[in-house]
């Protein structure tokens, strides 16, 4: 703990709470070019997290002042306008060290998430996140893809493109299964066919992701940066699971739906005939969620994730959100994607409880939420986080 820090001697922590589009790292970024989706997602976390701190505890959070976000109204936030800057890395840093710990929201793209967070705890920061090695291994889905098949955790079939050899025109697929190494096919294993989806390495949420209908054609149409990934069939479910500061004690929140809506794409004559890479079929589209699920659910997708944690390096704390297929029955259910970060699933789970979700985060906070409400009745939408900046220049 920072001796020096207003919440040690005032009795109640200061804690520095930080989103990276709303807290200054868009600054090459015009407001209108930040795309609603990752703004309306990231604000009302941000937002969410600011005001559940601030019920227990005093809060220092940056804003790029741009976006002119609605005013808090309780006295113990502590606004800090940003400073135009190529990183926001450097102010953050200073005003975290103020503050007893820091949480913070940063996307796994270009791998900011990793360089944030190491940066602040190189500075002495206590920053509440997985222990490094976890926030590598989930900031790439290919890493990912890997190491959930070789813990043996369900996980769909994941190929990348090989580095090419000097002066090979070919292009080689690996894919994630260890003994499917270098073949194109996939396995034939238990999974229904779904299609195949191609998606960024390093991407958050639906960002980017295209659906094809058969396997060459994702291939085909791969990047180096990208991946290629069997589709499950299947209901989308999350997962955030909670490590408490000091002592790492865990609690997983209940699983809740989430709403991903396949975008068709119209076919291009004049580009298919050109010979350029073949289109996909739709795109994904994150629209929001619901939840709870209903129990057998809850215990299907409970048991996937307890997996996944008994074999994540490191000790947590903080938020961990960890994205689910739930199948036609418990053989058919995949982990999809590691967070090493708070997910938008935040937004639905606050509003099933009369508990301050952040408080699972402090020493002594033992109690898991009681959830007071029927199955799937708590609904929340994208148009719903973007509503809730209503104050951001478009």
């Amino acid at each position: 703990m920072n001796d020096n820090a207003p919440g040690s001697q005032s009795g109640s922590p200061r804690v520095f709470v930080a989103e990276y589009l709303c807290g200054g790292g868009m600054f090459d970024t015009l407001p209108h070019a930040i795309p609603e989706s990752l703004l309306g997602e990231g604000g009302s976390m941000w937002r969410a997290l600011v005001e559940d701190f601030s019920e227990w505890a005093s809060v220092c959070t940056p804003v790029d002042p741009r976006l002119k976000f609605p005013v808090f109204d309780t006295p113990n936030i502590d606004v800090v306008a940003m400073e135009p800057c190529a990183a926001p890395w450097n102010q953050w840093i200073a005003a975290a060290r103020q503050c007893d710990f820091a949480v913070v929201v940063i996307p796994e793209n270009d791998a900011l998430l990793t360089k944030g967070i190491s940066l602040m705890r190189a500075a002495g920061v206590e920053v509440l996140a997985p222990s490094g090695n976890a926030i590598g291994l989930s900031g790439d889905k290919w890493a990912t893809a890997k190491w959930l098949h070789g813990e043996d955790i369900a996980h769909p079939d994941t190929w990348c493109v090989e580095r090419r050899k000097v002066g090979s025109d070919e292009r080689p697929y690996v894919c994630s299964r260890p003994l499917s190494t270098g073949k194109v096919n996939p396995l034939i294993g238990g999974f229904p066919e779904g299609g195949y989806l191609v998606k960024p390495r390093d991407g958050c949420g639906a960002m980017d992701i295209r659906r094809y209908d058969e396997l060459q054609p994702a291939l085909e149409s791969m990047q180096d940066h990208e991946i290629t990934q069997q589709r499950l069939v299947g209901r989308s479910a999350s997962v955030i699971v909670t490590g408490q500061r000091g002592n790492g004690r865990v609690n997983m929140l209940p699983a809740v739906w989430q709403t991903i809506e396949e975008v068709p794409h119209e076919p291009d004559d004049a580009i298919s005939q050109s010979g350029a890479a073949p289109l996909s079929t739709s795109q994904l589209v994150y629209r929001g969620g619901c939840g709870p699920v209903p129990v057998e659910m809850q215990l299907r997708a409970h048991a996937l994730v307890t997996r996944v944690m008994q074999a994540l390096p490191g000790k947590l704390s903080g938020f961990l959100g960890i994205d689910l297929i739930l199948g036609r029955d418990a053989n058919h259910d995949a982990v999809i994607e590691i967070n090493s970060r708070l997910t938008t699933s935040y937004i639905g789970l606050r509003k099933m409880t009369d508990q301050n979700l952040t408080r699972l985060l402090s020493l002594g906070s033992d109690r898991a939420p009681l959830i007071n409400v029927p199955t799937e009745s708590v609904q929340w939408c994208l148009s719903d986080c973007e509503a809730a900046l209503p104050g951001c220049p478009r």
